[in-house]
């Protein structure tokens, strides 16, 4: 009976064995955050720094001289395009307009008269009652009386224009930005009255570094997120690209118009703009998270790869080569990696070859 129960003492003791072995090994196992490689289309971009500016500013003055008699508008007043800004003092436009109606009846009076008269001669003429200089002399009064008259309708219009410019409007939908004169103030030609701003459209400018200045053009699209509205993202496209540098910071403008028909934006706003420099020509891309490639002094690079192996999970080292930047992910341009594989995102900075771990978290990729 004893020697019966040694083989079983023997199973019993290795059982126990092989567990103690596996909880060691579990408890040395190290905790990582992994993703899984995704093979993907993909687009280069690259993230500048810009601010919303004004795309039109206007110092409106008046186009003639005169003396503040109405304004009815302050500071943050918003208009819309032929608003009344304000008007001058009317009174001399007035007589100037009546002046020239007179002017007007006393010419027209006057082509009358010289057209009565030349039907008269002329019938006299007929009857040799009178030289035929006299009709012709009367035929010239004609004229005259006639190109009299339509100098006086546009000197009507001149003067009718005048009165026009003693009122001041919006040229463009806009806010006052800063109200410079106001009532009782004589003003001339030329005086500053306010700043209206547009803020229907505005214009985002960010500055290109050179290398990339080739690749962008007018339509390529970009994603916009302001820091005051980080919850949310704006497209747009490209609408200028100038091509004169800043010297010191080899860098070219790029403006975007952006329509504001919720009035959420204001000039002077700093953004995030992800401009999208490449093409999708070379087909999908085999890409990781940045924060899974781990470089080396010597430059090589290396991601951590999830093996899987009678039970026991364990990272290796997997050389690649990157190639394009896509948001917080990057392209494996060469390596052994395939898409589906689990590479370690947190706590690869110093792991071993062969080294034990557990997943502690598995989050799907941000693509």
């Amino acid at each position: 009976m004893p020697n019966a129960m040694k083989p079983l003492q023997l199973f019993l003791a290795l059982t126990i064995a092989v567990v103690a072995a596996s909880e060691s090994l579990a408890g040395d196992a190290m905790p990582v955050s992994v993703v899984r490689s995704v093979r993907t289309t993909i687009a280069e971009e690259i993230t500048l720094t810009g601010n919303l500016q004004a795309r039109r500013l206007s110092r409106l003055s008046a186009e003639i001289d005169g003396f503040i008699e109405t304004m009815k508008i302050d500071d943050g007043d918003r208009l819309s395009k032929g608003d009344v800004v304000l008007t001058l003092n009317t009174d001399l436009a007035l007589i100037a307009i009546a002046r020239s109606a007179a002017e007007i009846d006393e010419a027209r009076a006057g082509h009358a008269e010289a057209r009565r008269r030349y039907v008269e001669l002329t019938e006299l003429a007929t009857h040799q009652h009178v030289p035929q200089t006299n009709v012709e002399t009367a035929r010239a009064e004609i004229d005259i009386t006639r190109a009299r008259l339509a100098q006086t309708h546009a000197e009507g219009r001149r003067v009718q224009a005048l009165l026009e410019r003693h009122t001041v409007r919006a040229p463009f939908d806009g806010v006052i930005n800063k109200k410079l004169v106001e009532i009782g103030q004589w003003i001339e030609t030329g005086t500053v009255l306010l700043e209206l701003v547009e803020i229907s459209f505005l214009r985002l400018e960010a500055p290109v570094p050179q290398f990339y200045f080739g690749r962008v053009k007018l339509g390529t699209r970009v994603t916009i997120r302001f820091d005051s509205l980080p919850d949310q993202q704006f497209e747009a496209a490209v609408t200028a690209v100038t091509p004169v540098s800043d010297n010191a910071a080899r860098t070219f403008p790029i403006r975007i118009d952006i329509a504001n028909r919720q009035g959420l934006l204001a000039p002077g706003m700093s953004a995030q703009v992800v401009v999208q420099i490449g093409d999708n020509a070379s087909g999908p891309a085999l890409i990781v998270p940045i924060d899974a490639v781990v470089r080396r002094p010597d430059g090589t690079e290396t991601v951590w790869a999830i093996k899987i192996e009678d039970g026991v999970t364990t990272a290796e080292p997997r050389e690649i080569k990157t190639g394009r930047i896509y948001r917080s992910n990057v392209e494996i341009v060469s390596g052994d990696l395939d898409a589906g594989t689990q590479v370690v995102v947190r706590g690869n900075e110093i792991l071993r070859p062969g080294q034990t771990v557990v997943v502690a978290e598995d989050t799907p990729m941000d693509i």
